[in-house]
């Protein structure tokens, strides 16, 4: 368990790749349900309700998955499907991780502390880098320069944060 932590660290930090991962459906699984978890209490906050934010979650990386299965197999290389999406979904839990202490730091209301801006500084980065590592399992995955994996991974962050605003409206 830990080596593959530690492989999950190392694709964060752009030292690895998604084929460094073992093909194992278990860890699809795994790593999916961990991101469910784990995002789901990220994005709690913006929705004021678990349901909400856990369809949300849901559907994120349920669109993610069926993306990713869509152009491998356009590419003709479904093979590749496992070890990219658990990649994506594992990285994805690492980020939530992260992400999770900053929003505390954050607050309700960041202007009331510096630590809270501080805390928005962090979690902007955080999302930036996150979108580089999804770019990073992207031209890995697709044999694409790292440039397009940044214009997918951006183009995907746009795609489900609109879609997640147009079917879960933000409660007041």
């Amino acid at each position: 368990m830990k080596r593959l932590i530690n492989l999950f660290v190392d694709i964060c930090l752009l030292r690895a790749a998604p084929q460094d991962l073992p093909v194992a459906s278990f860890l699809v699984t795994f790593t999916l349900l961990l991101n469910l978890l784990t995002g789901t209490i990220v994005i709690v906050g913006h929705f004021n309700s678990v349901v909400p934010a856990l369809l949300a979650q849901l559907m994120d990386l349920a669109l993610l998955a069926l993306l990713v299965r869509l152009a491998l197999n356009y590419q003709r290389h479904a093979g590749r499907f496992t070890q990219a999406i658990s990649a994506l979904f594992g990285c994805g839990v690492l980020i939530n991780l992260v992400a999770m202490p900053l929003q505390l730091m954050i607050g309700d209301d960041p202007r009331v502390s510096p630590l809270g801006g501080l805390g928005v500084l962090f979690y902007v980065m955080l999302v930036i880098w996150g979108m580089v590592v999804v770019a990073h399992i992207l031209r890995h995955t697709f044999e694409i320069r790292f440039g397009n994996g940044m214009l997918l991974s951006i183009g995907y962050f746009m795609l489900i944060n609109w879609l997640v605003e147009l079917i879960f409206p933000r409660s007041s």
